[in-house]
């Protein structure tokens, strides 16, 4: 296995990402032994952006720091661990809310733990509704758990923006 930069430039659609963690100090963090785990925007999320605005990003360094660091979070956070999760600090200091239709799905039931029925409905939600079902900061994880020696990848479908922070 490769350390999280190689196994997101291997990945082929994290080029903008990619550029952006090279542009900043945290390309080193990454190489690094540790435990992280990265919500990496595709090259199709950082198309949705204004064209100006990715363009202005990438211009100023304050601004790009922010904002890659606000998509790593210290430690690992496997898809099945974000289930029982609603915020995770950031590298930039805020938090990010998850949310999951399959952890309230679970929450609403009234199945008694441990009962056959209880371990069906949550095997089956965690296998089959999983990455649907969770987002990060509106976010969908479209990818789920790749994995890399220092930590994991989650690909999710847009960039994530700090609060207070205007692109």
């Amino acid at each position: 296995m490769a350390n999280l930069i190689k196994t997101i430039q291997a990945e082929g659609t994290f080029t903008a990402f990619s550029r952006a963690l090279e542009m900043t100090e945290l390309v080193t963090v990454l190489r690094e032994p540790g435990a992280y785990t990265v919500f990496a925007p595709t090259d199709a999320a950082f198309a949705q952006m204004k064209a100006e605005s990715r363009d202005d990003l990438f211009d100023d360094y304050y601004d790009l720091s922010k904002v890659i660091k606000y998509h790593v979070v210290m430690g690992i956070y496997k898809a099945a661990d974000l289930l029982d999760v609603m915020f995770l600090k950031t590298m930039e200091g805020q938090r990010l809310a998850i949310r999951s239709s399959a952890s309230d799905e679970l929450t609403s039931e009234k199945l008694e733990d441990g009962s056959a029925a209880h371990s069906y409905v949550v095997k089956d939600t965690v296998t089959s509704t999983l990455l649907e079902s969770i987002k990060v900061n509106g976010a969908n994880i479209t990818r789920a758990d790749v994995s890399a020696d220092n930590g994991v990848v989650h690909v999710i479908d847009k960039v994530l923006v700090p609060h207070f922070m205007i692109l």
